[in-house]
């Protein structure tokens, strides 16, 4: 799940616009990372204030050019929508992300960090051992390939359910996990696989330092980043990424 997929769920949230399925999605991501709860609960504080719709034009010129002293660049040279349904993210949302990047000095507008998104290179799941599943293999490939990860993730626990050693189902696994922010999920999955012998071992390093650097953890990123070793494929990236966060 991206930042912009994460704070429409809250927007939705606060506005009491949650489908079911949403509702049952925020919970878990919540269950699972503590971080998000505050996120949320920040988030819910300042739509209580910023949510004031913005309909006179004075309003949207003063918020518009509040954000460009901060450094928002979103709104160079555009103007503010007046329907909030045409963008895909509403004008207040910048605000909030604003405000909260002047709390912390850091998250949204520092382009300065390093990010998930620039590092993940997923590879494309295609199974080359043949098994008896060979529903299951062609469902597995097809849901992880068309980045419907939650599907994959059901999918090949079934595989790995019926030949526990198969460190290939493991790999894909961890990433269907990661791609949907189960962090505790995704390490459990990469350490184990790390601490064998197979060609997935500094594959898995990589993307849990990826799981980490997900999570705004940069010291434990780094740690794990310099544990990979120059025969590992991933080591220019990872020695990129590594001088970016030190």
């Amino acid at each position: 799940m991206t930042p912009e997929e994460k704070y429409e769920l809250f927007e939705k949230y606060c506005n009491h616009e949650l489908s079911s399925e949403e509702r049952l999605m925020l919970d878990r991501i919540i269950k699972e990372d503590e971080a998000v709860e505050k996120e949320l609960k920040l988030y819910q504080e300042l739509h209580v204030h910023l949510d004031v719709g913005f309909t006179g034009e004075e309003e949207k010129n003063e918020l518009e050019n509040t954000l460009k002293k901060i450094g928002d660049s979103y709104f160079s040279n555009k103007s503010i929508k007046q329907e909030s349904k045409i963008i895909k993210m509403p004008v207040w949302l910048y605000a909030v992300a604003a405000s909260i990047a002047i709390v912390f000095g850091v998250y949204f507008f520092n382009q300065g960090d390093p990010a998930y998104s620039d590092y993940a290179n997923i590879p494309e799941l295609a199974i080359a051992q043949r098994s008896s599943a060979q529903e299951e293999v062609k469902k597995a490939e097809n849901a992880f390939n068309a980045k419907k990860y939650a599907e994959a993730e059901k999918y090949l626990s079934v595989l790995i359910s019926q030949d526990v050693n198969n460190i290939e189902y493991q790999f894909y696994y961890g990433i269907s996990l990661l791609e949907q922010d189960k962090y505790k999920k995704t390490t459990k999955v990469f350490q184990k696989i790390s601490q064998g012998n197979s060609i997935y071992n500094h594959k898995a390093i990589w993307f849990e330092a990826l799981n980490q650097l997900k999570q705004g953890k940069h010291g434990e990123c780094s740690e794990l980043l310099k544990t990979i070793p120059e025969s590992a494929e991933d080591y220019e990236i990872a020695q990129e990424l590594l001088k970016k966060l030190d």
